[in-house]
């Protein structure tokens, strides 16, 4: 898809991935949507898009409510009036990570939540617009998390998340492929975002994938022309041995 004057909503936009990923595709001439839930952050990336003479606008989301979501295609709706690409990027384990022996049901949810059942209600809201318009883009970020073998405990939910999403995404691909609608996973492994930051060294970071890298690969992926089907990416840290074995 060539990506000039077309129209794309990143979630999770206002940091790490996310802001990689918008910034990368608002270089490619994209008019970018970017949600989450803090305001700061969504602004900073928008001045930076602006600053390059890109089209821009931030709103405030919360991915795990209904509404939010609803507005948020509303509203890009009615300042670009058509949506051409959804990237799937909020998520996260929230913090929480439990045995599933001293599992609480609050934070199971909040992790499902926030990391399958939003980016499913997103994509549920966008799809009319896509299949109207018989055309569209809808990237998932998942995670390497799908292929590792080794489950590391502690991380059910947000495995069981990712794991979900990822097979929403083989489906979706077969339920809009009729209407001339591309659906594709992102699996990162390790990436330097800022929940790295205290639990690495400065050494280690800058040996590890980058949000910029993520960026990069959704930016080749989305543009590649409509008859390459590629359907899923994993861009993993080269340094880190953990994701060979």
């Amino acid at each position: 898809m060539e990506l000039k004057g077309k129209v794309a909503i990143v979630t999770g936009g206002g940091t790490g991935l996310g802001q990689g990923i918008a910034l990368a595709l608002a270089k490619e001439g994209a008019e970018i949507v970017v949600a989450a839930r803090r305001p700061e952050p969504l602004n900073s990336v928008v001045a930076k898009i602006k600053q390059g003479g890109g089209t821009a606008l931030a709103i405030p989301t919360d991915v795990t409510r209904e509404d939010d979501l609803k507005r948020l295609v509303a509203e890009t709706l009615k300042a670009f009036g058509t949506i051409h690409v959804l990237v799937n990027n909020a998520g996260g384990s929230a913090g929480m990570r439990s045995l599933i022996k001293d599992m609480p049901t609050e934070g199971w949810d909040r992790v499902i939540n926030t990391n399958l059942r939003g980016p499913l209600l997103l994509i549920r809201e966008v799809l009319p617009t896509m299949i109207g318009q018989r055309e569209g883009i809808v990237v998932n970020i998942c995670s390497n998390a799908v292929y590792s073998p080794k489950s590391h405990p502690g991380s059910s939910a947000y495995c069981a998340a990712k794991l979900g999403l990822w097979g929403v995404t083989r489906v979706l691909a077969n339920e809009v492929h009729e209407y001339g609608i591309r659906v594709h996973a992102v699996m990162p492994g390790n990436i330097a975002t800022p929940n790295w930051a205290t639990r690495r060294t400065k050494e280690q970071l800058v040996q590890m994938a980058q949000p910029e890298d993520i960026g990069e690969a959704v930016r080749w992926l989305v543009t590649q022309p409509p008859r390459v089907n590629i359907e899923d990416i994993a861009v993993m840290p080269y340094f880190d041995e953990s994701w060979r074995n």
